[in-house]
C-alpha cells in the first residue's frame, strides 16, 4: 500500500485507512474508496493537510477530523 503524502510504500497493517465520504474525512467503513496515510506523515501536518486537499478535492478541516479519528481509535 502506498501512502497518499509521501508516496512510500508499506505494509497495510503499518498505515492508516481513510477516506472522503461527502466531503468529510473518517476512518474506512468497508466500502467506497480509501486511502492509506503513514504514522511518520502524520506528524508533518502542512504534509498531510495538503494530500488530504488533493486527493478529497475540497478544502475543509481535515485536519481537525483526522485528529478525532485517530483519538477515537478508528
Amino acid at each position: 500500500r502506498t501512502c497518499i503524502s509521501c508516496k512510500d510504500k508499506q505494509d497495510k497493517k503499518l498505515l492508516n485507512r481513510l477516506q472522503c465520504k461527502d466531503k468529510k474525512l473518517s476512518a474506512f467503513t468497508g466500502t467506497g474508496r480509501s486511502f492509506y496515510l503513514c504514522n511518520k506523515c502524520l506528524e508533518d501536518t502542512k504534509k498531510v493537510e495538503k494530500a488530504l486537499y488533493r486527493h478529497c478535492k475540497n478544502k475543509d478541516e481535515y485536519i481537525v477530523q483526522l485528529k478525532e479519528i485517530l483519538a477515537n481509535g478508528r
